[in-house]
């Protein structure tokens, strides 16, 4: 065997240099070719290790940790004990609503209770709390009919029960002049018949959604008759389709319309009997409630510390928001996130896990509001000359937001030296979907308020299907849009890269300055 040993070791010397070169030699010209057919896997394999090395080489990855997490994780689960409570028992969680509040303790508590480290919350300062009491929509003429329709976030009360034939100012074939004068404590509809539906998802892993405005020509005219007059009550269209109806909302203070989006189907129906002269008379009233004891929202912030005396104060951090919107129950948006981070840490806690830094989970408050709540965190602790020392001390931040779970991969932001890591992380996930270590962009999530300050924010690739069409601010955002099985996924990839960051010899390396 002495001769034929030889031979494959040459054979394998010469398969390395011609796969770096870009050919393999003729096999017919090595001796004991039929040995080295069999030997050919193992071959390959040695010649594609070598020429992978450079990527991933200095990534230290421990196996044995990461399948314990996997099964801690896909056979121990407890996310959905989160998800059901928030969804379900909660229920929707305007950011400084009661509902909101309930939460917010309710997950600090839950943090405790698992004992992580450093638990607290973090106020700032936010506005007023609103909360929907009651919402009715009629149609009482020319039949009777409930219309789905929803409040706008912060719309005031209507002065009662306002029973009236509708005055439909957005009828392009009519001149808005002839309503001046006519519109104080009116049932107003705004807009004109819609006809374009949102009907198609973001492509996978393609960051943000495009979409064409759609507004009215007449818009600017509209809003300043409103202005000038105060309507009963204003009713628009939703663009989503089958009785799906986009809702988000803002406090307009003292002089703000109390206003009610309708399903795109029962507008238009309302818009196509006055358009053919038939009388229609609504019954419309809303009953909502402010909250300004308190004008602050909140941040959960918690966390595992550090063991390393050398780097055990630096910090890796993730975080989801805590807030949704009120029509549906926030389940895609947001409590699959919250859900999986939690669920994150317990795993990790649950194994006992001594990372070298320190691994923090932040709940945000008012992301659907402008991501106020990452924005004012990084403003106290990292922002400016006083956070520098901060900063200096931070390797990365990983956000769950956009889309629902599985999460297969991770938006890099551009940063070319991420790649090679996030891979090596993401391979003994391959086989569960984890396996997109994308360069591209995202936006519109907390994560940008770690970029700003030039921190590596990296934003979760997850499934779009259904999401930007059906759940997305809408009332269909409910718990029967997310699979426990994606949450049990997702908290495993979570638990992972949090890990693997925490471990690695070095802090995550930062995008160039620009």
């Amino acid at each position: 065997m002495g001769e034929i040993a030889a031979n494959y070791a040459n054979y394998t010397n010469v398969c390395v240099i011609g796969v770096i070169r870009g050919y393999v030699p003729v096999l017919n010209s090595v001796p004991n070719r039929e040995v080295l057919v069999h030997r050919m896997p193992l071959v390959i394999f040695l010649a594609v290790l070598l020429v992978a090395a450079p990527a991933g080489a200095q990534e230290k990855i421990d196996t044995a940790m990461v399948a314990k997490i996997r099964a801690e994780g896909l056979e121990h689960p407890r996310v959905m004990e989160v998800f059901d409570h928030l969804v379900n028992v909660i229920g929707p969680r305007l950011t400084a609503s009661p509902a909101y509040r309930t939460a917010v303790n309710w997950s600090r508590d839950r943090l405790v209770n698992m004992g992580l480290d450093n638990v607290h919350l973090e106020p700032w300062e936010f506005g007023r709390g609103w909360q929907l009491e009651k919402l009715t929509v009629e149609m009482i003429e020319p039949r009777y009919q409930p219309i789905i329709g929803y409040a706008k976030g912060w719309s005031p009360s209507t002065s009662g029960r306002l029973v009236a034939a509708p005055v439909w100012i957005g009828n392009p074939g009519e001149d808005l002049r002839k309503y001046e004068g006519k519109l104080a404590g009116s049932i107003v509809m705004t807009r004109p018949i819609l006809e374009n539906f949102i009907r198609a998802d973001r492509p996978p892993s393609s960051g943000d959604l495009r979409r064409a405005a759609t507004a009215f020509q007449r818009d600017g005219q509209i809003a300043a008759m409103l202005g000038k007059e105060r309507p009963g009550v204003t009713l628009e269209p939703s663009d989503g389709e089958h009785g799906t109806v986009f809702v988000t909302g803002r406090d307009g203070g003292a002089n703000s319309v109390p206003s009610i989006v309708l399903s795109a189907e029962h507008y238009n129906m309302i818009a196509r009997l006055l358009e053919q002269g038939i009388p229609v008379k609504l019954a419309v009233e809303i009953q909502s409630r402010f909250f300004d004891q308190d004008k602050n929202a909140y941040n959960v912030i918690a966390e595992i510390k550090g063991t390393d005396p050398a780097i055990g104060d630096e910090v890796v951090m993730a975080g989801a928001h805590l807030d949704s919107w009120h029509t549906g129950t926030g389940a895609t948006d947001n409590a699959d996130g919250i859900a999986v981070e939690i669920e994150a840490m317990r795993i990790l806690k649950t194994l006992g896990v001594k990372p070298r830094r320190t691994i923090r989970i932040a709940l945000w408050g008012g992301e659907e509001q402008g991501l106020l709540g990452s924005a004012a965190y990084v403003k106290e602790h990292l922002a400016g000359e006083s956070g520098r020392a901060a900063r200096d001390k931070f390797s990365v931040y990983f956000n769950l937001d956009n889309g629902t779970p599985p999460i297969t991969g991770f938006y890099l932001e551009g940063n070319e030296e991420m790649k090679p890591i996030m891979e090596a992380w993401l391979k003994p996930l391959n086989d569960l979907g984890a396996t997109v270590s994308t360069l591209g962009k995202i936006g519109a999530t907390d994560h940008l308020s770690f970029i700003r300050v030039g921190l590596p924010g990296f934003q979760a690739v997850q499934d779009y299907t259904n999401y930007d069409v059906r759940t997305h601010h809408t009332n269909m955002d409910t718990y029967e849009r997310v699979s426990a099985d994606a949450l049990k996924q997702a908290s495993v990839v979570m638990a992972t890269v949090l890990y693997d960051a925490a471990m690695r010899d070095a802090k995550i390396p930062r995008s160039p300055a620009k």
